[in-house]
């Protein structure tokens, strides 16, 4: 019996030691397991799939921070239940807000037509859909990894490394996309950062926040200035449901391009096939 004890310790000491972490999305949990590898046990707060504005804890989300010893969250508004969160982590766990602090942030005067344009607050949140911050987000996932678990900072570091090249190839790749000065209607305002760095230019949006889209006469006027601004493509986005997409895309005839920007599922399940599939989606 003690041969088996011993055996069984032996079998199950790697998954006993992993650091016990979580993350608020599928996104960012995913940026966790790329930099900490098996040494990280991550679990993600939000569902595969699911809309990180429009999500509301449930009991089985205390079960899933009952061990963690942090939580990434993005911050900058984007996780409005984030108070109840921190309610729920054990003593001593620590939230890493990954995009707060972060330079050249796009606040209030880079939003969109008016305040009702973006429902995340000040300033957009969605920092990782440029690449370059991506990287920046598992910097600081590396960082405190370490602290947590330094014998694995080798490994963090190495992990890290590998993902910075594979990131810097896609960031590549997007750039040689010419979407330079190519015009584009959004599902919703998730693309400021995405459009700075390769040079898309978006005119408007077709909900005034992610879960509501605009009544009939403002999308009139967004139909109006899509035409006249030579809009050709509509950024739309596979967790959210509307008929204005399609009645849009039939007013203007611009071409529609399928983007995954806050969530992951089945179909797209890394932030690296995310990039993939986004790349493919705007450049065929």
């Amino acid at each position: 019996m003690s041969r088996v004890l011993a055996l069984l310790v032996l079998v199950l000491s790697p998954v006993l030691a992993q650091v016990q972490v979580a993350a608020t999305t599928p996104i960012l949990a995913d940026l966790v397991r790329q930099v900490g590898g098996e040494r990280v046990r991550v679990v993600s707060v939000i569902p595969s799939g699911a809309d990180p504005h429009t999500f509301d804890p449930t009991p089985s989300t205390a079960k899933a921070l009952a061990q963690a010893k942090v939580l990434f969250a993005n911050g900058l508004g984007l996780e409005p239940f984030l108070p109840k969160l921190q309610n729920l982590l054990p003593k001593g766990a620590r939230v890493v807000q990954l995009g707060e602090g972060e330079k050249d942030l796009i606040c209030e005067e880079g939003q969109g037509e008016g305040p009702e344009d973006h429902a995340h607050g000040p300033c957009d949140p969605h920092l990782w859909l440029d690449p370059t911050y991506a990287l920046r987000y598992a910097e600081k996932i590396a960082q405190e990894l370490t602290r947590l678990d330094p014998q694995g900072e080798r490994t963090y570091r190495a992990n890290l490394a590998r993902f910075r090249e594979e990131v810097a190839r896609r960031d590549q790749t997007f750039r040689a996309c010419g979407l330079k000065g190519v015009k584009a209607i959004a599902q919703h305002d998730a693309f400021r950062y995405f459009a700075r760095r390769y040079g898309l230019e978006i005119v408007g949006t077709l909900a005034t926040s992610s879960a509501q889209e605009k009544g009939s006469r403002a999308f009139l006027e967004l139909v109006q200035k899509a035409k006249r601004e030579g809009v050709r493509l509509i950024l739309a986005e596979p967790q959210f449901r509307g008929q204005a997409l399609k009645a849009l895309a039939e007013a203007t005839g611009a071409r529609v391009a399928l983007l995954y920007t806050d969530t992951l599922d089945a179909k797209v399940p890394t932030y690296l096939a995310l990039l993939d599939h986004n790349r493919k989606a705007l450049c065929p």
